[in-house]
């Protein structure tokens, strides 16, 4: 979440599953060896959660030791709304079809 630069919006259940899966393959074609390398870019906070997320998966950790903070996140009704419509209006405009919708 909060990726500046390419909006993927992964949380940390995301990176837990990467973990996991890194697990399973390093299970079955490396015996089990795992090299993880961190980039950086992303927002400074919540990368720290996303990585710890990653090493309960890579642990396989039966539950998450942290909650995901973003969980809680408030979210603007409003505001998404107001984006939905202006996108609905941008599609009447433009695309052909939906222009008697």
């Amino acid at each position: 979440m909060f990726d500046p630069n390419g909006r993927q919006c992964l949380t940390m259940e995301g990176y837990r599953k990467i973990g996991q899966i890194m697990r399973s393959m390093a299970n079955r074609h490396s015996n089990g060896q795992i090299l993880i390398v961190q980039e950086g870019g992303y927002h400074i906070t919540y990368s720290a959660y996303c990585l710890h997320a990653t090493l309960e998966g890579v642990l396989d950790l039966e539950a998450p030791l942290l909650d995901d903070p973003i969980a809680y996140y408030p979210e603007d009704e409003r505001y998404t709304m107001k984006v939905v419509d202006m996108i609905k209006n941008s599609w009447k405009e433009s695309v052909p079809f939906l222009k008697d919708t």
